[in-house]
């Protein structure tokens, strides 16, 4: 067994990058580590585009599963079981543990929170995302109490269940993905 943090320290690289960026005059930029982004300024004067990963990609078509404009100081972070995991007898098990039972999260396929702009919102989006996966069908009552508005968690039967504040912002680019649409 081995225990990796490098998930946390993603998003504080990000915001470290920002601001190395900032202190350097540079205004506008995207910066991307390992699927999760912060937004520097704006591209040509518009938001920066970037795609949200279907968790089942290649067995639903390769498109993502939505698009959504980044505004200058937001920060996207996604948990997900797709990336890093195995496949045992037909089961998947993802890398993400729950630290009450130390068993392997189940019954979540991915969430992606959007931070708004503010100190550390590169890290706040990657370690928020995290335990809202591993919380399950109880994501949202946690995702209230960390003070998340904005996110969408995808079950394990593919059902997608979004923030409001979220929803709206979001294009969908997987036609037959089930949205549920919460407060």
């Amino acid at each position: 067994v081995a225990l990796d943090f490098g998930g946390y320290l993603k998003g504080v690289a990000r915001d470290r990058a920002a601001e190395l960026l900032k202190a350097r005059g540079i205004a506008n930029a995207l910066s991307n580590i390992g699927g999760n982004v912060i937004a520097l300024g704006a591209k040509g004067g518009q938001p920066w585009r970037v795609g949200i990963q279907h968790p089942r990609a290649g067995e639903v078509g390769n498109a993502p599963l939505a698009t959504l404009d980044l505004r200058d100081g937001e920060a996207i972070g996604t948990s997900g079981d797709y990336q890093r995991y195995f496949e045992l007898a037909g089961r998947r098990y993802c890398h993400l543990l729950d630290p009450a039972s130390g068993a392997l999260a189940q019954g979540t396929q991915a969430v992606t929170v959007l931070i708004p702009p503010g100190a550390q919102a590169g890290m706040r989006s990657d370690a928020l995302s995290k335990p809202l996966f591993i919380a399950g069908p109880d994501w949202l009552r946690l995702a209230r109490q960390l003070g998340v508005v904005q996110a969408l968690r995808i079950d394990a039967a593919g059902i997608m269940t979004v923030t409001v504040a979220l929803r709206e912002r979001l294009t969908m680019e997987s036609p037959d993905t089930r949205i549920v649409v919460v407060q």
